[in-house]
């Protein structure tokens, strides 16, 4: 049984139950802004769950790998924090936090929460960074999670994003992808998930 955090964000509470990967911010229980995401793209509805649970499970350990890294400065020689360290000196980007949670408001009122995989700083800017494993990426899709990221680290934290960036890792792959700032379309996303959790 993992214990449940917690984090004083906006003025309220944000706590994570790990056993059912549930979200509630002052007692209140929100989606995730994966469970937002996954329901207007369901890339995965057809692959089998054992391929997704290996995939998972590679996932979490190079975004564990590449966490001790930043925040210890331990280099397990692993092919991820490589690569990673390629990449911050390629790009000259600084990491400020990994792992932040965010809560997103609409009128006012939460609506959604995460956690950010990154905030980095780049020539002066602050930005957000979201690690992917997977060997195909759906731009679209993870445009939409890194601008609600976005909006919650402006209304968690008062900092607003100037870039948006993939780092891509594979064995195979090191790639720093920009991505573009639309926070009309994040908003409207947003409307029609809690439209149709209304219904």
């Amino acid at each position: 049984m993992n214990d449940y955090e917690s984090w004083e964000i906006a003025g309220g509470v944000l706590e994570f139950c790990p056993d059912t990967h549930t979200y509630l911010f002052n007692g209140v229980m929100l989606p995730s802004v994966t469970q937002i995401i996954d329901k207007k793209f369901n890339d995965y509805a057809d692959v089998p769950k054992d391929i997704l649970n290996r995939a998972a499970e590679r996932g979490t350990k190079v975004h564990k790998q590449i966490e001790n890294y930043c925040k210890s400065g331990v280099d397990d020689g692993s092919t991820a924090v490589r690569h990673f360290k390629f990449l911050q000196n390629q790009y000259c980007f600084e990491v400020l936090d990994n792992e932040l949670p965010v809560v997103i408001f609409m009128d006012d009122i939460p609506v959604a929460c995460g956690r950010l995989d990154m905030t980095i700083e780049m020539d002066g800017k602050v930005g957000i960074a979201d690690i992917k494993t997977c060997s195909a990426l759906n731009k679209e899709k993870i445009a939409y999670q890194l601008n609600m990221y976005r909006l919650g680290l402006a209304q968690s934290y008062g900092v607003t994003a100037d870039f948006l960036k993939i780092i891509h890792l594979r064995e195979d792959k090191r790639k720093f992808i920009d991505m573009p700032i639309n926070e009309e379309e994040t908003y409207k996303l947003i409307e029609e998930y809690t439209l149709e959790s209304e219904k």
